[in-house]
């Protein structure tokens, strides 16, 4: 008999490998047994293997280009820090909130005149303060007082009256009930007269001796602006102007 040529197989086989056949010639034939049970477990575990690796497989491949690479970070750092301060002194000058206000620097907030205090000694007369006020009220204070445009107006010289003589058989209860009505009506007018000559008076004086502080310490600010304004000058002449 012809020695058979060895034949390739697509498959796996029970037996031995595919190039491996055993070659039958002659007396040398020999019947091999093997267990199919074991081979068929054998060919099963080998269809499954790859089933179950290949999410493994999968998931490597995912995780792969998420690697990071080898290189330093510390250039990343120094290039994200600089685009951070080159933006945050961008926004800085660019945003109004933190732009100082000249407006607010250069004009003062308003000072009511009423709460300025200009420090000086004055020391009325009780007796003067005493004839300046109304009996039963508050004691006058020049400082505090003001009088109105129409109270300072200076009053006309009125002529006194001609006396006219009345007999005294005429002088009945109804002549001196009025004259009596009279003498008291001018009597009040009077006083009222004098104690706004004497408010007026306390007034003026205190207001003059306010006057003079107020010079004397006008004069002072005066001089230290005038040092001032040499010393912007200088600076101005030297480095140009403000």
């Amino acid at each position: 008999m012809r020695a058979r040529q060895p034949t390739t197989h697509s498959r796996p086989s029970l037996g031995h490998p595919v190039g491996q056949d055993p070659v039958y010639d002659g007396d040398n034939f020999q019947l091999e047994y093997m267990d199919l049970e074991s081979s068929c477990r054998k060919t099963a575990s080998l269809q499954t293997q790859p089933r179950e690796t290949k999410p493994h497989r999968r998931l490597r491949r995912r995780r792969r280009p998420t690697a990071r690479p080898a290189y330093p970070h510390h250039t990343h750092v120094v290039d994200l820090s600089s685009r951070a301060t080159t933006s945050v002194h961008t926004a800085w000058h660019l945003s109004p909130a933190s732009q100082p206000h000249h407006t607010s620097r250069d004009t003062p907030s308003p000072i009511d005149p009423e709460s300025i205090q200009v420090p000086i000694t004055y020391d009325p007369d009780p007796a003067d303060l005493a004839l300046s006020s109304v009996p039963g009220q508050e004691m006058f204070d020049p400082r505090k007082r003001k009088f109105s445009a129409e109270e300072l107006k200076p009053q006309p010289m009125i002529k006194k009256a001609r006396k006219v003589f009345i007999p005294e058989d005429l002088k009945d209860d109804r002549y001196w009930a009025r004259r009596r009505k009279n003498n008291v009506a001018a009597k009040r007018s009077r006083d009222a007269r004098r104690l706004k000559e004497n408010q007026i008076a306390i007034r003026a004086g205190f207001l003059e001796k306010e006057n003079a502080a107020l010079r004397m310490e006008v004069a002072d600010m005066r001089k230290e602006l005038g040092r001032c304004k040499n010393i912007v000058a200088k600076y101005e002449a030297r480095h140009g102007p403000l």
